[in-house]
């Protein structure tokens, strides 16, 4: 069958189809699980209208989609899936709700690609491909004011490379809450951060990978801005379970200042090096609180991590983990509680100890430690982070503060070991 016949009878299905759903809708009837397959972006919108009362499924047949918008809609849910060979753009979810959309590229096709949630609720966006390789355009996803929506399993790789304005491959206002952000790949990005903004509160970064912020060569402004993770407000943070890779100019893999309370930073791996960019070294793992802020986190946690990360930095420090010394003026029970870490660096150790509420049962590798109790030397690591049968790291944590499971899920059993593994013998 030709394309054009194909499309043809496409078209027909979708019209035809559409009265029918939305004389159902009207009735009060109880939905059926109703598929359009749609080659269009004007077959997607005359879809979305037919099944904004009555839920159901659209297929997005393969196609250069330009822009789709979902509208408001009923409760009952609406799942828009994609074959291979779909492209969007654009994509907008319009105070929509109860809507999951995945199996899609979003790339440029003439311009930025962009995925916006705006003023949204339970939205799940998953097994995306989020890029803009080849091209001098952006593609990103925006949550500015929605709430509940997760993006998961997707892979996002070169969001901006060649944009002239600041690009990150997911970006967060002040107004979302309840993102979660859970089980992507993040990797190979030039002048960017992966994840990066404000919240309002419980954002969960669980279980990614983010790897390789690179330089780009678009200008010293733009192209200084490679955190893996930024974050500058909202309350109630988890990030949990993540691998942690290489950066090559910016703060930090993990940088959180102003008024981000509440943070929980447990069980993840922040790795110092990558054979693949040989000549890098993350110089700093964790950054909580920046001097130029006239706002410190309140209330952070950082337990249970592995930080193989650290190296002297162009300002002279040399730490795996920085805290503002303008935790001075902070009352200690707001201070961040450092525990049970493995930290492959500090050297400057007075800024982590003078700065932290707690700061006990930490290993750390090279450097100094902040009290007699601390454990300093050889972590004895595999080459993927986690004990060896001699590490020092089993049964010498702090079962007060360490979580119940490790960075593998599995339960930590008898006192638990430090860093984000619990030693296996088997």
């Amino acid at each position: 069958m030709s394309w054009g016949l194909r499309g043809l009878l496409v078209g027909i299905l979708v019209v035809s189809a559409l009265p029918a759903a939305e004389a159902q809708a009207r009735s009060g009837a109880p939905a059926r699980a109703t598929t359009f397959w749609v080659r269009s972006d004007a077959q997607f919108a005359a879809a979305v209208r037919a099944l904004r009362s009555s839920g159901g499924r659209i297929g997005l047949l393969p196609h250069r989609y330009r822009r789709l918008v979902v509208p408001p809609r009923s409760g009952r849910p609406l799942q828009i899936l994609g074959r291979r060979g779909v492209r969007v753009q654009e994509l907008l979810f319009d105070r929509a709700q109860r809507v999951s959309f995945g199996r899609v590229t979003i790339a440029p096709i003439t311009g930025d690609a962009l995925v916006e949630v705006r003023g949204s609720r339970h939205v799940v966006l998953h097994d995306l491909v989020v890029t803009a390789q080849g091209t001098r355009f952006s593609s990103s996803i925006l949550v500015p004011d929605s709430r509940n929506v997760t993006i998961r399993r997707s892979n996002f790789s070169h969001c901006g490379d060649r944009a002239v304005d600041f690009v990150n491959c997911v970006w967060l206002y002040r107004w979302s809450h309840g993102v979660v952000i859970e089980d992507n790949r993040f990797h190979d990005c030039l002048g960017c951060d992966f994840v990066h903004g404000r919240f309002g509160t419980d954002l969960v970064i669980r279980r990614n990978r983010f790897e390789r912020s690179l330089p780009c060569r678009m200008g010293r402004h733009r192209c200084g801005h490679q955190d893996l993770v930024q974050l500058f407000a909202g309350r109630r943070l988890r990030v949990a379970g993540n691998h942690f890779g290489v950066y090559r100019s910016g703060g930090a893999q993990l940088y959180l200042t102003n008024n981000v309370d509440y943070a929980t930073i447990v069980n993840n791996v922040f790795v110092a090096t990558d054979p693949r960019v040989p000549s890098y070294r993350a110089r700093m793992g964790i950054v909580v609180g920046s001097n130029a802020s006239r706002r410190l986190p309140h209330h952070a946690r950082i337990v249970n991590n592995t930080i193989l990360s650290g190296a002297r930095r162009k300002d002279g420090y040399a730490g795996s983990i920085r805290m503002s010394s303008r935790y001075g003026a902070v009352p200690r029970w707001k201070r961040p509680i450092v525990a049970n870490n493995i930290i492959g660096l500090l050297e400057t150790s007075a800024r982590v100890c003078n700065g932290a509420q707690r700061f006990l049962d930490n290993i750390v590798v090279r450097g100094k430690s902040c009290s007699e109790a601390d454990l300093v030397g050889s972590a004895d690591l595999d080459a993927r982070g986690r004990p060896t049968p001699i590490s020092m790291t089993i049964d010498t944590g702090n079962s007060r503060f360490a979580p119940a499971r490790d960075a593998t899920g599995r339960p930590r059993q008898g006192p638990p070991d430090i860093g984000a593994f619990e030693y296996r013998d088997r």
